[in-house]
C-alpha cells in the first residue's frame, strides 16, 4: 500500500515538473515528504536499502507523471488557456497554507518575511503586466529589455534555490 501511495505522489510530482510556474518541490511539501526525500537522496549510500525502497516508487511515479500528463497539459494549454492557467494559479495559492504551516512549525514568522512576500507579489504582478504589454511574437520584434529581465529573474531563482 505504501508503494502505491508513493507512486501516486510521484505521479503528482512528475506532473508538477512539467507544469509552468509550479515546482514539484511544492507537491513534496504538500505531501509531507520533502525533508525525507532530500534526506534519502543526500544520504543514499548510508542506508541504500531503505532509501531505495522509499525513492524507487516515487521515481517510477515521476516518470509516469511526466509521460502521462505531458500531452494532456499541452492540449489543455492550447485549447483552454485561461482555465488551465487559472488552475495553476489556484494550485500555487492553495499550497501557501501548507508552506506557511511548515514555516511556523520550525520558526516564528517574522515581519521581514511579510515584507519580502509583498515585494515578491508586486514583482510578480509587474512581470504579468510586462508580459501583457510587451509584444514578443517574432524574432524581428523581440524586446531585449524584457528578455534580460526574464534572464535576471531566472538566475536569481536558481541562485536562491542553490543556497538553500
Amino acid at each position: 500500500m505504501k508503494f502505491l501511495s508513493n507512486c501516486l505522489k510521484g505521479i503528482a510530482i512528475g506532473s508538477g515538473a512539467i507544469l509552468p510556474g509550479i515546482s514539484s518541490g511544492v507537491f513534496c511539501v504538500i505531501f509531507g515528504i520533502y525533508e525525507k526525500l532530500l534526506d534519502s537522496i543526500l544520504n543514499f549510500f548510508s542506508d541504500i536499502k531503505n532509501n531505495f525502497k522509499f525513492l524507487f516508487p516515487i521515481v517510477i511515479g515521476i516518470g509516469f507523471g511526466i509521460i502521462l500528463f505531458g500531452n494532456i497539459l499541452n492540449y489543455c494549454l492550447y485549447q483552454f488557456p485561461i482555465q488551465t492557467k487559472s488552475i495553476f494559479i489556484g494550485l500555487i495559492l492553495g499550497s501557501l497554507p501548507a508552506l506557511m504551516k511548515e514555516i511556523n512549525t520550525k520558526q516564528k514568522l517574522k515581519n521581514s518575511y511579510w515584507l519580502f512576500f509583498l515585494f515578491a507579489l508586486l514583482l510578480g504582478l509587474g512581470c504579468i503586466f510586462l508580459e501583457n504589454t510587451l509584444a514578443i511574437q517574432t524574432l524581428e520584434n523581440v524586446n531585449f529589455l524584457y528578455l534580460i529581465w526574464c534572464g535576471f529573474l531566472m538566475s536569481v531563482r536558481n541562485c536562491r534555490s542553490r543556497s538553500q
